[in-house]
C-alpha cells in the first residue's frame, strides 16, 4: 500500500492539499479543533429511537444499503435487549436534540461552531454543514454505497472499520457517479481487500470521505457510535473539487436525472 494513502492530515496545509480527491484520510492536529463529550451510549440510543425521524435498519451485512425500516420492532424491544440486537440506527435531523437535558446539548457551541470557523479561516466556504448520527450493532454494517456529501466521520463509542478503496474512480466511473442510484448500487463481485483501503477507526478517531466514493463501514464486537459531518458546495477558493463540480454540472443539463443533495441543515 501507498504510505502517502494512510498517512493522516495534521494541519490545514496538507487538509487543502488532499481534501478535494478521491481517497479517504485520517485527520488529527489543529484540523480536529473541537471536543464534545457525549452521553452514555445507551441514553443516546433510548433517546433517539423515541423520534419519529429516526431511521432504524437491520444492519446486516450484504453487498448493498439494506434500508428496510424496523423501527417498531427495535422500540418494542427492552433496551438492553435492542443494544444486543441486530440494528443500524441514523438520525438526520439533530438540532432538536441540542438542547438542555438532550444528549446533544452544547454540540453547536462545542463542534460546530469551531470546524466551520476553521474551515473559514483555512480558506474554505460551504453551503451547507450538519451533523448526522449512525450507530450500527455489535458486528453490524452500512454496506456499499456512496455519499453526495463530505463527510466528515468522528468516531464516538467502539470500533468501526471504515473501507474506502484505493482507486475510486476505477469501480466508480464519471457515468455512475453523475447518476447514482442508491437502490441499484451494489459492491462488485471483482473487488477484493487489496483494492480497499480501510481504516480501524477507535473513539476520537477522525476520517475524511470523500464524496461519491464508494466505501462501507463496519462495527466491530460492540455497539459503535459515530457523528459525521456532512458538507455539501464546499469550495477551496471558490474552487469545488472535481467530483463535486462534475455533478453539478450533470445536475444543471439533467435535472430529472441526475440526484438531489441532501437538503439538512443545523
Amino acid at each position: 500500500m501507498d504510505p502517502a494513502a494512510v498517512k493522516s492530515v495534521n494541519t490545514w496545509h496538507e487538509f487543502q492539499q488532499r481534501w478535494a480527491g478521491a481517497r479517504n484520510f485520517l485527520m488529527a492536529g489543529e484540523c480536529v479543533p473541537f471536543a464534545f463529550t457525549v452521553p452514555p451510549l445507551a441514553q443516546v440510543v433510548a433517546e433517539l429511537r423515541e423520534d419519529p425521524d429516526a431511521r432504524i435498519t437491520p444492519g446486516t451485512r450484504s453487498d448493498r444499503l439494506e434500508l428496510t425500516d424496523v423501527a417498531a420492532q427495535f422500540r418494542a424491544m427492552p433496551l438492553t435487549q435492542a443494544l444486543k440486537a441486530s440494528f443500524g440506527l441514523a438520525h438526520f435531523s439533530l438540532a432538536r436534540f441540542d438542547a438542555p437535558g438532550r444528549f446533544l446539548h452544547g454540540f453547536k457551541a462545542g463542534v460546530l461552531d469551531p470546524w466551520q470557523a476553521a474551515l473559514r479561516a483555512a480558506g474554505f466556504t460551504f453551503e451547507r454543514c450538519y451533523p448526522i448520527v449512525f450507530i450500527s450493532g455489535r458486528g453490524c454494517a452500512t454496506n456499499y454505497h456512496m455519499d453526495l456529501s463530505h463527510v466528515l466521520a468522528w468516531q464516538i463509542y467502539g470500533t468501526k472499520r471504515f473501507c474506502g478503496l484505493q482507486d475510486p474512480d476505477r469501480w466508480a466511473p464519471r457515468e455512475t457517479r453523475v447518476n447514482y442510484k442508491p437502490a441499484e448500487f451494489r459492491r462488485p463481485a471483482g473487488l477484493s481487500e487489496a483494492d480497499a483501503l480501510c481504516f480501524n477507526m477507535k473513539p476520537g478517531d477522525v476520517l475524511w470521505n470523500a464524496l461519491l466514493t464508494p466505501h462501507w463501514v463496519e462495527a466491530g464486537n460492540e455497539v459503535a457510535m459515530s457523528i459525521n459531518l456532512s458538507h455539501g458546495g464546499i469550495r477551496f477558493r471558490g474552487e469545488l473539487c472535481p467530483h463535486e463540480r462534475e455533478l453539478e454540472e450533470h445536475r444543471a443539463a439533467h435535472p430529472e436525472l441526475a440526484p438531489v443533495g441532501p437538503k439538512g441543515s443545523y
